[in-house]
């Protein structure tokens, strides 16, 4: 289903429950993608942001890789070692060619393009929701494939990758809102999300005025990447592409990028997270 205004809406039973923009009209500077947002809980609750001050560059939930062949498509400055950050002119964007939508998922192929228009690789990429009816939640699924169809090989990089330690975030990002109450952050088997980096899941729960929220994180067992969370400053996570060096793309290759979410209106127990992250895995 389509908005008034022609951007794809996601629907859980007579709910809207994100709403997919396409990113054009953002600022070159913030590397323009399209972005789901809002997305919020079946009540209503709105878990993310865009434009926050601290990072204006960050869009809801995006796939937001920082650097592939020096092109930049997180958005803001780009870290410079040993200086810090300075704003490049290497800002790339996303810009569709297809879409499809309906009710219960989006299909879309883009072009990512330097900051000349020059092609870099294309993606395919998957958008799904689904009601589960059992656990009073429903789940969001999103799947990109970047193709290195450009006859070279791609490099992705990260602050981490040009000498910031710990800064290896890119990817699949989630900026949650309610960064002004506290947020706990958990992951299988760990209580503190960076000492077990490479967990299937992340769990954040906040507890906002209108009552506890929570926001469930997951990737598939065989592909995990290493989770960038962040709850203090801001609250945002996702999995990492380049972690803490490079990955290559072979030419003529792809690699697949995965973030599943549960948006529950109440704050889940680390086994109801275990419980539904295997549920996750059987949408899968």
């Amino acid at each position: 289903m389509s908005a008034p205004d022609g951007e794809p809406v996601l629907r859980i039973g007579a709910r809207d429950v994100a709403r997919y923009s396409d990113g054009q009209d953002m600022a070159g500077t913030l590397s323009p993608r399209p972005y789901l947002h809002p997305v919020t809980t079946l009540d209503g609750v709105g878990l993310t942001e865009i434009l926050p001050e601290d990072h204006t560059h960050h869009y809801g939930v995006s796939n937001a890789v920082v650097e592939v062949n020096g092109t930049m498509f997180w958005g803001g400055k780009s870290y410079v070692h040993p200086t810090g950050y300075e704003m490049l002119d290497n800002h790339g964007r996303q810009v569709p060619l297809s879409t499809e939508s309906g009710d219960h998922g989006i299909s879309q192929r883009l072009q990512w393009v330097d900051g000349a228009g020059s092609h870099v690789l294309t993606e395919d990429r998957g958008i799904l929701a689904d009601l589960l009816p059992e656990q009073e939640v429903w789940a969001l699924r999103w799947h990109s494939r970047l193709h290195a169809d450009g006859g070279a090989n791609l490099t992705i990089g990260s602050p981490a990758t040009r000498g910031r330690v710990g800064a290896g975030y890119g990817g699949l990002f989630w900026r949650l809102s309610g960064e002004d109450v506290p947020t706990v952050a958990t992951v299988a088997d760990s209580t503190d999300p960076l000492g077990n980096p490479t967990s299937p899941w992340l769990l954040l729960v906040q507890d906002r005025s209108t009552g506890p929220v929570s926001l469930l994180l997951g990737q598939p067992r065989e592909a995990i990447l290493p989770w960038f969370v962040r709850t203090s400053g801001y609250v945002g996570a996702g999995p990492a592409v380049a972690w803490d060096t490079e990955r290559v793309i072979p030419a003529g290759g792809h690699l697949d990028l995965h973030l599943w979410a549960v948006l529950a209106d109440r704050a889940l127990s680390t086994t109801e997270a275990t419980t539904l992250y295997e549920r996750l895995e059987q949408l899968a």
